[in-house]
């Protein structure tokens, strides 16, 4: 599905690692865009004319493994339900290619602002530790009680920045959804995240996805994990995008 596309990224010019940095966006603004994998082809010119790619020794798109936390009643799941401001996000990450590992949460502290605090770790972690619950507990600001792992998601990426390196793009693909019961995959869809440090009309891609009626309408890889792998579990409110992906994923 994704192979014409990846395939055309050496058209890019590339950027290094450590240019890269210059653009972390840790407190930043979001909008996430959900399209069928073949209409990254229509938005590649685009790209080339207005990104740079990653490329660490020689490759240019990368795996990643996550694993996410949350309470026994999915607390931070219903938080996002219900459109609560200051709910978060909570997981271990590994680079695979580079074999780095992070603790990270994600905050959401307005509409579309994101603050993500962010831990090198020396392997990936399955479970939380009363220090780092501390931290969850100060982000969160609620009597949390238990975290446990919930799910599992692999995914490959590719990640962008514009030439003024004031905007961040990542294109997520092959998502992979795991827990002790299920195992589901959706091999159609991808998700495009524009991060910028304030929202902005003049972004190329952003125009670029209008132009083809794709809108801004995400919701984060946790939540559609969840969703998918706990059917039973309340999601009125998701329901719009849960629809526009099951109709991409055919």
């Amino acid at each position: 599905m994704f192979k014409k596309f990846t395939s055309q990224l050496s058209l890019l010019s590339s950027i290094s690692l450590n240019e890269m940095e210059s653009v972390a966006l840790l407190n930043r603004m979001d909008s996430k865009y959900t399209l069928k994998g073949q209409d990254l082809l229509k938005i590649l010119p685009c790209l080339i004319e207005n990104y740079k790619v990653l490329e660490i020794n020689g490759v240019r798109v990368f795996s990643y493994e996550n694993n996410y936390f949350d309470t026994p009643d999915l607390q931070f799941f219903r938080d996002h339900h219900n459109g609560y401001v200051n709910r978060i996000k909570v997981r271990s990450r590994r680079y695979v290619e580079s074999d780095l590992c992070f603790f990270e949460i994600k905050k959401k502290e307005k509409v579309d602002r994101t603050n993500k605090h962010r831990e090198e770790l020396t392997c990936m972690i399955s479970d939380i530790d009363s220090n780092r619950k501390s931290v969850i507990q100060d982000y969160t600001r609620k009597d949390i009680g238990e975290v446990n792992l919930i799910l599992k998601n692999n995914f490959s990426r590719v990640t962008l920045v514009n030439h003024h390196f004031t905007e961040r793009v990542t294109i997520d693909m092959n998502l992979h959804f795991i827990d002790n019961q299920n195992d589901i995959k959706f091999g159609k869809i991808a998700i495009i995240e524009v991060k910028q440090s304030k929202s902005t009309h003049t972004s190329p891609i952003t125009n670029s996805l209008k132009q083809y009626h794709i809108r801004s309408q995400g919701i984060s890889k946790y939540i559609y994990g969840v969703i998918s792998l706990h059917p039973t579990v309340k999601k009125n409110n998701f329901m719009p995008i849960i629809r526009t992906i099951h109709k991409l994923q055919q």
